[in-house]
Order: C-alpha cells, then sequence, then structure tokens
C-alpha cells in the first residue's frame, strides 16, 4: 500500500475510532479530588522526578482463585521530599503466582497514586505484583492469595423453577435461582453492581448445575435488500497514544489550576469594562488582523507556545483564526466563513439550548475557534487515530498573579478551542488530513468542545457554589450528548424514535449525518459492550469506554426520566453546584442506582420482544445499529457461556455488570448458586428467547 493510501485508510478508520480524544476541559481536568496547590503566586509547576514508589493499599487481599480481588491495587510515586509526583507512568507486572493486571500501566493522578486491577489465577496459591515506574528501577511489591472456596452447588427440579416469558426480567432474591427450560430458551443471570464508588470491587462468584453454554453473538448483521453496503467508516480500536495524552492534560489541569478557581472568581467579580482584554481579540476584529495565541496542550500556565494567527472569518457568534504555520493546501477563507456560519446557525442554537450561555470573559461576545497545526502535532506519525481539537480551561483563567493570589500567566483570556486542520502533504508528523475529510468532521467536534466550554465556564462563574468543575466522566458524557444532539439536527430526526439501521439508510442526509455525527457515539459505546465487567460509567477516568456507557447511560435516563423536557435536564446538569453521582441524582430527582441496573438490563434487552418497556432505549435499536456492517456487524454485548460443574469468578466495579448466558432444556430445570454478595450487588434473570 502507498503511503498515500494508507493515510486515506487512516482517515477513514480514524473517523471512527479517534473521536475520544476531541478532548476538552472536561476530559482534561474533570472532578474536583486531589488537586495540588502549586504556590500562591506561582503560574509554573516544576518538574518532579520521581524517587520512591510505596504501596498505599490492596495489597494482601485473598479472593477465589480466578475472580478479581474486591479492592484495587494502590501505589503512590513521591519526590525524595515525599510530595507526590502526578503524571508519571506506573506499569504493573505479576511476577509471581498466576493471575492479570488491568491495566498494566497507569498514570499517577494528582495525588500521585496510580492503581489496577488483580485477577487471580485459576489455581490457589500467592501472587505477588510488581509496580515500577517507567523508566526508573524504582518499584515495590504487593501480595494476594487465591483460596478454593466456592458457593454450594445446587440442584432443583422442574416443578419448582422458575418460569419466565421471551423477554422477561425478574430480580432475583437470595444466593440462587431455579430456572425452568423450554425448546430453544435462552438466558442471561445478570449481577450488576450498583456501588456509587467505582473502586467498590464486589466479588461474584458463581455455580451452575443443569444448564448448558450458550456462544455466539446476541445478533448479528440482518440483510437488506437492494444495500450492497454502508457509507460509515469501519471500526478501529483506541490506540493507548490517546488516553495517556488525555490522562496528561486533565491531571496536570487539576493539580495547576484548580487552587486558582477562588482568585479567577475574585477577578470576574471585579472586572470591569475597562479591565477586559479587548485587546486580544476585540468584538469588532477585521478579517486580516493578527493575533498571538498560546497553543501549548502539554503545560496550562507555564512553557506557552505562542503562534501567530490570522483572523479568517467573522460571523455573529464565532471569530475564526488560522495559525500562521498552518500547511498548505487547507481551508479557503470562504470555508472558514462557511465554518463559522454553521455554528452560528446550528452549533450555538443547539449547545446554548440545551447547556446554557457561556461566559464572555474578554468582552467580545464571540467564541474563538483556532484552526492550528499545534493540534496536529498532537498525533503521533503513522497513527490510525488523531487528535481532533481540544478545549483548554487554563483560558478561562486570569493572567496576572498577585502577592497573594495565582494565576495562569499563559491564558488566552478567552472563550475558545482548538482544531485540527487540512495537511493534504503530511507536513505535520507525515500525517495526511484531506481537506473534505476535515470538513466532515469539524462541526461535531466543534459541538463536542462547546459543550465542554459551556460547561465549564459556568462552574467557574456562573454556577459560583460549585465545588468545583464536573467529573470527567459525566462532562465527557454531556459532550457525546451534544453531538448526537447534532446529528437530530442534521437528520432531521430526535429522541424517543428508536432509530434503527433501516432509518439510518433511508436518505443520503440521514446517513451522512450518522457517519460525520452519530457513529463515533456507537465506537465508544460499542468499546464498553465488550468488556463491561471492567469499565463502568462512571469511573475516575475519561476513557472511549467509559465515555461510551456515560452517553448511553444519560441517553437511556433522559428517555425513561424526562422523555417531553430533555432540554430542561441537560441544563440543570450542567447549571449544578454539585459535581458526579450527586448532581446526577439532584436533576435526576431519583436515585440513580436503579437507573444503572435497569440500564444495565437493557443492554440484554433492547429491542427483544416481549420486553418491558424500562428495559428499552427507547432513542435507538441497539441490535439493529450495531449490526450495520460497518459499525459492528453484530451486537458487540460481551455474555460468558455458563456451563454446568464450571465456576465463574468476577470483579464487578460499582457501575457493572456480567451477563452469564446459558440455555435449559425442554422440560429440564437449571440452578445457579453464587456467594454472598454486599447488598449493593443486584442479580436478575432475564429470558432473551
Amino acid at each position: 500500500m502507498s503511503h498515500s493510501a494508507a493515510s486515506n485508510d487512516r482517515e477513514r478508520r480514524a473517523h471512527r475510532a479517534a473521536w475520544g480524544l476531541l478532548l476538552a476541559f472536561g476530559a482534561a481536568c474533570g472532578g474536583d479530588g486531589g488537586a495540588r496547590a502549586t504556590g500562591p503566586s506561582s503560574s509554573t509547576s516544576p518538574a518532579l522526578a520521581a524517587a520512591a514508589v510505596s504501596v498505599v493499599s490492596g495489597s494482601g487481599q485473598t479472593a477465589a482463585a480466578g475472580a478479581a480481588l474486591p479492592a484495587p491495587l494502590v501505589v503512590k510515586v513521591t519526590t525524595a521530599n515525599g510530595s507526590a509526583v502526578p503524571g508519571a507512568t506506573v506499569v504493573f507486572q505479576v511476577t509471581s503466582g498466576t493471575g492479570t493486571v488491568s491495566p498494566s500501566s497507569a498514570v499517577t493522578d494528582a495525588s500521585g497514586q496510580a492503581s489496577t486491577q488483580l485477577t487471580l489465577g485459576a489455581n490457589a496459591g500467592a501472587v505477588q505484583v510488581t509496580a515500577t515506574v517507567q523508566g526508573t528501577t524504582i518499584s515495590t511489591t504487593l501480595s494476594a492469595s487465591g483460596s478454593t472456596v466456592m458457593p454450594p452447588t445446587v440442584t432443583c427440579a422442574p416443578a419448582g423453577a422458575q418460569s419466565l416469558a421471551p423477554g422477561q426480567a425478574t430480580t432475583v432474591s437470595g444466593s440462587s435461582v431455579c430456572v425452568a427450560g423450554a425448546a430453544g430458551s435462552e438466558f442471561v443471570l445478570e449481577p450488576f453492581n450498583t456501588a456509587s464508588d467505582p473502586g467498590a470491587r464486589a466479588a461474584v462468584t458463581v455455580q451452575a448445575s443443569g444448564v448448558d453454554p450458550v456462544t455466539g453473538v446476541l445478533a448479528s448483521r440482518a440483510p437488506v435488500p437492494g444495500v450492497s453496503s454502508d457509507v460509515v467508516p469501519d471500526v478501529v480500536g483506541a490506540p493507548a497514544f490517546r488516553d495517556a495524552f488525555e490522562a496528561r492534560l486533565r491531571l496536570r489541569r487539576i493539580a495547576e489550576l484548580t487552587p486558582m478557581i477562588s482568585a479567577a472568581r475574585g477577578w470576574y467579580a471585579a472586572r470591569t469594562s475597562s479591565t477586559l482584554r479587548r485587546s486580544v481579540i476585540p468584538g469588532n476584529v477585521s478579517v486580516g488582523t493578527v493575533v498571538r495565541l498560546n497553543a501549548n496542550s502539554d503545560l496550562p500556565c507555564s512553557n506557552p507556545d505562542y503562534r501567530g494567527g490570522v483572523v479568517v472569518a467573522v460571523s455573529g457568534r464565532a471569530i475564526v483564526v488560522a495559525d500562521t504555520l498552518n500547511p498548505t493546501g487547507g481551508f479557503t477563507t470562504a470555508d472558514y466563513q462557511s465554518i463559522a456560519t454553521t455554528f452560528d446557525t446550528l452549533v450555538d442554537a443547539i449547545d446554548t439550548r440545551n447547556f446554557g450561555q457561556p461566559t464572555d470573559i474578554d468582552g467580545n461576545g464571540h467564541v474563538i475557534m483556532f484552526f492550528t497545526s499545534a493540534v496536529n502535532a498532537l498525533t503521533p506519525r503513522n497513527s490510525d487515530a488523531y487528535v481532533g481539537g481540544f478545549f483548554d480551561s487554563r483560558d478561562l483563567f486570569p493572567t496576572r498573579a498577585t502577592r497573594d493570589l495565582p494565576a495562569c500567566a499563559t491564558s488566552n483570556v478567552g472563550e475558545m478551542f482548538y482544531l485540527l486542520v487540512p495537511d493534504p502533504t503530511g507536513m505535520v508528523n507525515g500525517n495526511r488530513f484531506t481537506k473534505s475529510f476535515i470538513t466532515r468532521v469539524t462541526i461535531a467536534t466543534v459541538a463536542h468542545e462547546y459543550q465542554h466550554l459551556i460547561n465549564s465556564s459556568r462552574r467557574l462563574y456562573v454556577n459560583t457554589q460549585s465545588v468545583g468543575f464536573e467529573e470527567p466522566w459525566l462532562d465527557e458524557g454531556l459532550a457525546h450528548i451534544a453531538e448526537e444532539l447534532l446529528f437530530y439536527a442534521r437528520a432531521g430526526l430526535g429522541p424517543g424514535r428508536d432509530i434503527d439501521a433501516p432509518t439510518l439508510r433511508s436518505s443520503t442526509t440521514i446517513t451522512n449525518a450518522f457517519g460525520d455525527d452519530g457513529i463515533e457515539n456507537f465506537d465508544r459505546f460499542g468499546l464498553y459492550l465488550q468488556n463491561t465487567v471492567r469499565n463502568s460509567p462512571y469511573a475516575d477516568n475519561d476513557s472511549l469506554e467509559t465515555r461510551g456507557a456515560a452517553w448511553s447511560f444519560l441517553r437511556y435516563a433522559a428517555d425513561r426520566v424526562q422523555p417531553a423536557a430533555q432540554e430542561t435536564l441537560w441544563q440543570k446538569i450542567v447549571n449544578s453546584n454539585a459535581v458526579g453521582l450527586t448532581n446526577l441524582r439532584q436533576s435526576l430527582g431519583t436515585d440513580p442506582a436503579a437507573l444503572f441496573r435497569d440500564w444495565g438490563v437493557m443492554l440484554a434487552l433492547d429491542d427483544v420482544p416481549g420486553a418491558d418497556a424500562r428495559y428499552q432505549m427507547q432513542s435507538w435499536n441497539l441490535r439493529s445499529v450495531f449490526a450495520m456492517p460497518n459499525v459492528d456487524g453484530s451486537y458487540p454485548l460481551r455474555t460468558t457461556p455458563v456451563a454446568s460443574g464450571t465456576p465463574i469468578a468476577l470483579g464487578l466495579p460499582g457501575g457493572t455488570g456480567a451477563y452469564l448466558r446459558f440455555t435449559v432444556g425442554a422440560g429440564k430445570a437449571g440452578a445457579l448458586s453464587w456467594n454472598a454478595l454486599p447488598q449493593d450487588v443486584l442479580v436478575t434473570l432475564v429470558r432473551l428467547r
């Protein structure tokens, strides 16, 4: 394959898999815990050298052989004087006994901590895990052990067995269930951990008798007459560089910017029209004006990467700036003006109606879109994915510190975000991006980043009782809702319509809208469905799996709780002084734990005939959409076959569930039993067919 062909293939595949790097402040520094002050008047974070790594928690646990430990293994990296080291990579490795760690490496958070989950091997015995700071010889060890304690095997007779109709689900109390079989029947037993703490892992071990395993996909592609292919790109996995980039950006901003929030609010309250930095980009700026903007995405408040930018378009709500270092062969002035106009007429209308108005700290009445090759430079050479753009919260902070109050010296002091540019010859890192491709992905990128800008600016300067910025999972989930709302607007559709594959193929307008604005949510969600036992929709990260699950849950919850006025719900979530699950509880007006459990059951029962409405995704026919050949080709929910006499050991973090799949013959009864479970773990029996 020629270099050009490889580049085109990367573009085609990246359009499916790389939107997870539509980074934003929510991705970069959502959450309010563990912030580390940088000093009252300094805007520079010194580089911290790792000198030691120590065990924080998790060592010495015992669990059933084959099960995940109930709690993660946590270590802390510190300097020689004991200060926490954020942003260091810790590598975890099983060095004695049998077991697996996930992840195999993790980046330390603002408090210098990194964690992994150990799943014990099938054999009982001691296990040792070594944690090493990458690039050094600094290490420590943690221990665990596996036991052979299993729940008792239960048998039952058909006369006393639980009988379910296809599509029916029932919550199981106690520690076992007896299931009546039928010809062609298929069942799922789903334990779901509703604990609000995603780190609260529940060890679940299940035994079975009288059942047979069921393998294969839950739903595969159904042929559509007259349709030979789809026009959406193929699926690829998510390269690790994106998660590392996101984690680094988010953690550094937590450490550096959170201590400045109080000072920033004081600055904002005390400012007057004469103190606004109108000299940066005033509201009456004209096309052709040259400005200087910091494009450093690595360090928020130091080591600026100042770029010259030319104002190339001005609309009612947007000022578009093009980096003078951008590659040739990119957007024309007319292209930029078209993007600005689309922002005014489509994106701004959608995002402000659903999430609220952004602030206007620079007094120019516009949002600045900086198209810069600095974004292109974030994508490594020969990558299958790309960084599509980012919003940096540092630009919402003032630049001038006082003796008592810190500031961010390299802030651009304005509502803005940064966007990828066309690079048809691969000038930056050899990665070719055609103008047509960047044109397709830009508007959805803008909708995503604009939600982050609105969310962050309002939490800084409007909702001033807020404890801090929104937690990453919820802020990212809302940004992906913004993408979905853009799809609805462009396709002429809306929520609650159970959109399926035939609908998505019904017109060129709808097909193109899904390819540009809708399919990325399914990509991220599909990654989550492939490993529900390890990924929580409210995990303390902004991985693609977490984002996909968070988007899916928010869509399900809105359809279920507030189907008629969803704009009101989104605004409640954004304009809350609470964060995370507390915010969700207040905004939904109900405890989300039960909704999360029902959502988990929905993942197995959506669009199964006979299923109750609460187990349906009202807006999407998941099986139909995923079965499109260029989405996944089949419904990707991973299930675990259950076989009689073979125990299954699980470790479920808060917000996760497992799908144990089996069949029972006609006229027979099967039984499943499990160990004593925490009260947060709810077990549901589902009949699929």
